[in-house]
This record gives C-alpha cells, sequence and structure tokens, in this order.
C-alpha cells in the first residue's frame, strides 16, 4: 500500500509573508525627477510608497494559503529583486530627498537591498523542505541557524529604517503618528520561522524513512526532540507579545505533535526495518532451494509483510492527522494577521505637522 506524504501537501505550498515584503507590482509613486517645495508633500508622498508596501504585504499574508511551490517561488523570487532593483535606481535618480537631505531616501533602498541580499541568499525562502530533506542533519542544523540569523538581521534593518524615519522627521519638527502596535510582522515571521524548523526536520524524517535508514531515523528523532524543546521555549517567550495567543498556542501544538511521533513509530519502525534486512539477507543467501528453505522464505515475507503494514498502518494515520493540524495552523496564522493588523490607508498621512 502506498503510503501518503506530506511532501505534497500544503507544507510544500508555504511561502512565509516576509518573503513577499515588497510585492511584484509595487512600483514607486514618482517616477519623475520630484523637487518638493514643503515637508509635508515630501513625507505624505513616501509614505504612500510605504504603506502600499505594508498594506499589499499583509493582504498576500492573510492569503498565504494559495498554492506556491518552491520552483515557483523562485521565479518570483527573481521578479520581485528586478523590482526592488529598479525601484532603488528610480529612487536614486528622481528623488533628491528635501532640501538635500536624502537619510530617507537612502534608508528606504538599503531596507529594499537587505530584501534583495535574503532573497538570493534564500534566508527569505521557507518552503525549501525537499531540497532540506536531502542534506545531512549537521547541514540542516546549519542552514536553519542561518536562515534564522539573516531573518533576525532583516528585521534590525527595519528596526534601522524606522529610527531613520524618526530622526529624519524630527530635523523639520515632524511628529509621526504612533504605532498601534508592536511589529506584527516580525512577531509573526519570528512564529512562521520556527513552525518551518519542525516541518523541515519532519520532511527529514520522512526521508529517511523511504530511505530505509535506521541510524538516520533515530538520529533525526533526536533532532525533532530538541527542535521542538526550542520552538516551545521561544515560543513561550512571545506569549506576552499579544493578547491573542491562538499563534503561540498553534505552534506548541505542532511542534508536540511532531515530536510526539517517537513514541508511535519508533519500535514499529525497527521491526519492521530489522525484518526486512532478514528478508533481504535470506534473498542474497546461496543456498539450494529444498522445501524446507521455501517454508522459511515464505514465513519470513509474511513475518515481513506484518510488520510493514502495522508500520504504514499506524504512520498513514499520522500523516492524515499532520495534514489536517498544517492546514489548521495556516487558517490560524492568517486569522491571526487579519485579527491583530491595521494599517492606515494607503493616502492617510503617517506624520502630523505643527
Amino acid at each position: 500500500m502506498k503510503k501518503p506524504t506530506i511532501q505534497n501537501s500544503p507544507k510544500s505550498n508555504l511561502l512565509i509573508q516576509v518573503c513577499l515584503f515588497l510585492l511584484v507590482g509595487l512600483l514607486p509613486t514618482n517616477s519623475n525627477s520630484q523637487n518638493y517645495r514643503t515637508i509635508e508633500a515630501y513625507m505624505d508622498d513616501f509614505a504612500k510608497n510605504e504603506l502600499f508596501v505594508k498594506k499589499s504585504l499583509m493582504d498576500y499574508s492573510v492569503s498565504i494559503v494559495e498554492s506556491q511551490l518552491y520552483s515557483r517561488t523562485k521565479v518570483t523570487a527573481i521578479r520581485i529583486i528586478e523590482k526592488l532593483e529598479n525601484i532603488n535606481t528610480i529612487l536614486m535618480s528622481t528623488n533628491k530627498g528635501f532640501e538635500g537631505n536624502t537619510l530617507l531616501r537612502d534608508s528606504f533602498i538599503k531596507l529594499n537591498q537587505k530584501t534583495i541580499d535574503c532573497l538570493k541568499n534564500g534566508s527569505l525562502v521557507l518552503n525549501d523542505y525537499d531540497y532540506q530533506s536531502t542534506l545531512s542533519l549537521p547541514e540542516i542544523g546549519e542552514k536553519l541557524a542561518a536562515k534564522e540569523s539573516h531573518l533576525i538581521a532583516y528585521y534590525q534593518e527595519l528596526k534601522k529604517y524606522e529610527q531613520d524615519k524618526i530622526n529624519f522627521a524630527k530635523c523639520y519638527k515632524v511628529n509621526l503618528k504612533n504605532s498601534k502596535s508592536k511589529n506584527i510582522l516580525e512577531y509573526n515571521a519570528y512564529q512562521n520561522i520556527l513552525f518551518y524548523k519542525m516541518n523541515v526536520m519532519d520532511e527529514k524524517l520522512t526521508y529517511v524513512i523511504n530511505a530505509k535508514d535506521k541510524k538516520g531515523f533515530l538520529d533525526c528523532l533526536n533532532m525533532i526532540t530538541i527542535t521542538c524543546e526550542e520552538v516551545i521555549a521561544k515560543t513561550s517567550e512571545y506569549r506576552s507579545e499579544y493578547k491573542d495567543t491562538s499563534l503561540n498556542d498553534a505552534n506548541i501544538e505542532y511542534a508536540n505533535f511532531i515530536a510526539g511521533q517517537r513514541k508511535k513509530l519508533s519500535d514499529l519502525f525497527i521491526a519492521y526495518l530489522d525484518e526486512h534486512n532478514t528478508l533481504q539477507i535470506l534473498k542474497n543467501s546461496k543456498q539450494s532451494e529444498t522445501s524446507e528453505s521455501v517454508v522459511t522464505y515464505n514465513n519470513t515475507v509474511k513475518k515481513y509483510n506484518t510488520k510493514k503494514n502495522l508500520f504504514y498502518l499506524v504512520y498513514n494515520d499520522i500523516q492524515i492527522t499532520k495534514v489536517k493540524m498544517y492546514d489548521s495552523w495556516l487558517t490560524t496564522n492568517s486569522t491571526f494577521l487579519k485579527n491583530n493588523s491595521q494599517f492606515d490607508s494607503l493616502y492617510e498621512r503617517y506624520a502630523y505637522y505643527d
């Protein structure tokens, strides 16, 4: 019986919203060189670009359940990079700042460049499960650590941009509106990468099971346990950041489920694999065929099939539940974003003036 696999499930379709911080349709509102007569005009015009970026990102984030295979995300990333590079080129050539002060423009360009760099090195792409599963466990650990490090650095750059915006505004006695909440995009991205880590390790488990790799199976289970503990610890740290703890709870529930496979599968898989190895040895033996050897072979085949079927009976049931939990997590993630994110109108000022 062919067992179900998560490889073609929605797991392969997830692209974390931070990857599309700037969507392919984004263009600067000003394509021609501008000489701004007032700071109000400059800030309001610039706000349209920034708010459009954030609004586009959030609209996409709540609909990430749409199919996006990894091969397609690479193509999308290339288009985004081209757009961002075009935006930066246009900003450099047409946006002369205000009264020669280019702090805000330069900081925005730098943030765009950070996005470009992260898309090029793959650190913002969080649906490459098939690729990750082919790596060794140490390599997976290094890749996951690098992605998390790049994600943190990305949001540090975003914070730097926000501070530069404040400093720029102060130069002209412009008062920026207070943020209505903590940075939900950053919070959501950190939750997403924890979810991603569990999925990478689970995909590796599927890989070693298919390869009938006993050592790989046991080593992977150990890494899943460690990753689960990390997810629970970090998610617990985030718990106080929002009154809505639905995403926290969903991450912990999912991590515990993935880690709980050890108890359900370990003995069954080892018994199945040991019987498989016994059968292979018997098949490769050069003993002459006798009525006794035929009976021994048939009995071994029966034992093998029994243990194999018992393992996959439990394994298949886990996969069905896993897909449901994965879909539920996506729904929780989208609902959380809808309920906790509010952006101003694209054409509403994000500053007020004395």
